[in-house]
């Protein structure tokens, strides 16, 4: 910092000052005050301006050199730069500190989600390999097995829903659209999509007691009872998948619970608490080599978006239940459907 630098910034300071003096010259010159103590308190003035400029210029060079030493790349905060010799200088340091904590905060969120996007997608691609290999293996050594190579391509579709729905499901609230739907109608779309499994498992599937009508997003339910029934079909060998629901009004509550019922291998006890964690997949997962342990993190964390609530209970080798909770406040959903 220069001194006309600094005769600059402080310019406002000086002009004041010397008006100040200036006035109480003037002052003691209308008083009839001889001219010789007068120009002598106007010189001490003046010194001891001077002196104290001298002193605020090199307290002002310190901070000026200190906030332009600052390197961004190191690990001191910005706010230990600020020497609290004032009110309006405390204040900026308590700003700075703050504005230092939420990005801080903004940081730690952006590295979280992107380490997880990160395993998502190291998990998925790995997974996504196996229907390809048999895909490219069934194209060599059995060329004509159109029904095994339609199996591994309906695979590489699901893995491909998945991971849509995963980019999509950041941003899903601006893309809701709630309204009350046919529980029959939402079922039978995701039946409707694993129908030649169903064939070709040589399942049976049961539908009952699917009239009621739950509020909820179409787009995003559906999604949800792919990935339930997708579960189903892989680990149920034989017997059957029952798909029922039921409904209790309680005053102003309606809730209405849809479960979707296998008899396939079920899950072990031990797994049942961690199920719905992201790339979890327990015994069974490490038994099958092919589960991903997305489908059921995915369910629940679009099922929370949702207002929804999902839980499952499970016996080794008798089957699996999942129950899909819907709860709904009629005087609270009337008003919002109203509203829209």
């Amino acid at each position: 910092m220069t001194i006309f630098s600094y005769l600059k910034e402080r310019k406002f300071l000086i002009f004041h000052l010397l008006i100040i003096c200036l006035i109480n010259l003037i002052v003691l010159f209308l008083y009839g005050c001889p001219v010789e103590p007068s120009g002598y308190a106007f010189v001490i003035c003046m010194v001891f301006l001077i002196f104290s400029g001298i002193l605020d210029y090199f307290f002002l060079r310190k901070k000026h050199n200190l906030l332009l030493s600052y390197e961004p790349d190191t690990d001191k905060e910005i706010s230990e730069l600020l020497v609290k010799s004032g009110m309006i200088e405390k204040d900026y340091q308590n700003l700075v500190s703050k504005m230092e904590l939420k990005q801080k905060q903004i940081f730690s969120y952006s590295h979280k989600k992107g380490q997880e996007a990160s395993d998502f997608y190291t998990l998925w691609v790995h997974q996504i390999k196996t229907p390809i290999q048999a895909l490219r293996l069934l194209f060599q050594t059995s060329p004509d097995n159109i029904s095994g190579m339609k199996s591994e391509l309906f695979k590489i579709e699901r893995y491909v829903d998945i991971v849509l729905g995963y980019l999509r499901m950041e941003h899903m609230n601006n893309d809701l659209n709630f309204k009350h739907y046919s529980l029959e109608d939402l079922v039978k779309q995701a039946v409707k999509k694993y129908s030649p499994l169903f064939i070709q498992s040589k399942l049976s599937l049961s539908l009952e007691s699917l009239d009621s009508l739950v509020l909820t997003d179409e787009k995003w339910m559906v999604f949800v009872m792919e990935q339930l029934l997708s579960n189903a079909l892989k680990y149920t060998s034989k017997g059957r998948i029952h798909i029922y629901g039921s409904s209790v009004t309680n005053q102003n509550t309606t809730q209405t619970v849809l479960v979707i019922k296998d008899t396939g291998i079920g899950i072990a006890s031990e797994d049942l608490p961690r199920i719905f964690e992201r790339g979890f997949t327990g015994y069974n997962g490490r038994m099958d080599k092919k589960a991903s342990g997305l489908g059921l993190y995915l369910c629940k964390s679009v099922l929370q978006k949702l207002g929804h609530e999902i839980s499952i209970t499970s016996q080794t080798n008798e089957g699996t239940s999942v129950t899909i909770h819907f709860t709904e406040n009629k005087n609270y959903s009337q008003a919002n459907l109203t509203k829209t």
